[in-house]
């Protein structure tokens, strides 16, 4: 994981361990890996990670259960709230960056544009690896 400098890296951290569970890759109710665990695999400190998950914990889309680790929540309307949210929060953010160069009408032409741009190099992306 590569990390900015414009934003401390426990945030950065809860941001990607948000998006492995919203991914699926840490599963509804599952134990995610322990905090000495990740920071070896981020390269950061225990302290990092730690407060990156206690940023998760906060929001509700991690439980800690005493004695047994930190686990993904098991309510997932949460996880569907938190996934709108994200999805809102980015769309909005393109909406605020795309008005400065788009008049909107032309929006939704240059979304399919970019969503069929993503498709041809996933497709072309997975005939080489696979």
């Amino acid at each position: 994981m590569e990390f900015s400098s414009n934003q401390p890296i426990y945030l950065q951290v809860a941001t990607w361990l948000e998006q492995q569970i919203l991914e699926g890759k840490y599963q509804i109710g599952h134990k995610i890996p322990g905090v000495r665990d990740l920071a070896v695999n981020l390269i950061v400190s225990t302290r990092t990670v730690q407060n990156a998950v206690n940023q998760l914990v906060t929001r509700g889309l991690i439980v800690t259960k005493r004695g047994q680790g930190n686990f993904v929540t098991e309510d997932a309307a949460k996880i569907d709230i938190i996934r709108l949210n994200k999805k809102m929060r980015v769309t909005q953010e393109y909406i605020n960056e795309i008005m400065h160069v788009a008049q909107a009408q032309e929006i939704p032409g240059l979304i399919a544009s970019a969503i069929k741009e993503y498709e041809d190099e996933r497709t072309r992306r997975d005939n080489v690896t696979g």
